[in-house]
């Protein structure tokens, strides 16, 4: 009985540490070509010149932390690091991932012009920004 708990709560600690998997929007394929992504490593804005404006996820921060995006264009997030990340909106438009880890990604498309405030909800600090023109 106590090696069944104690299983039991490895199964459960692992299922956490690796997440319950993905959305409807979360793609956790590759990460999407560098002809079509743009990307700054500082933590200044990145203007979106691609079809899709790539963020990464490394040192508990995303990268950058602040991007503009066109309407039609998608937003990738990839996590660059071993822990588990997510994204969720916390102003503007909804949206929310699953917890992934290392070279995992999550992806969006904007469906209206104005600022989106989001988080990773496990990470006290790290948050960004996302501001959609038309």
């Amino acid at each position: 009985m106590l090696m069944r708990r104690a299983l039991l709560a490895l199964t459960l600690s692992a299922a956490l540490v690796y997440g319950c998997g993905g959305d409807d929007e979360a793609d956790s394929s590759a990460p999407p070509a560098p002809a079509a992504t743009q990307e700054d490593s500082g933590s200044g804005g990145a203007e979106a010149q691609g079809e899709v404006v790539a963020v990464g996820m490394q040192d508990i921060a995303f990268k950058p932390d602040s991007s503009t995006v066109k309407l039609g264009q998608t937003v990738t997030w990839t996590n660059r690091e071993e822990v588990q990340h997510n994204v969720v909106s916390e102003e503007g438009e909804k949206f929310k991932s699953e917890l992934f880890g290392q070279g995992g990604t999550f992806s969006y498309e904007p469906k209206k012009a104005g600022t989106i405030n989001y988080v990773c909800t496990i990470h006290p600090g790290m948050d960004g920004t996302l501001t959609v023109s038309e």
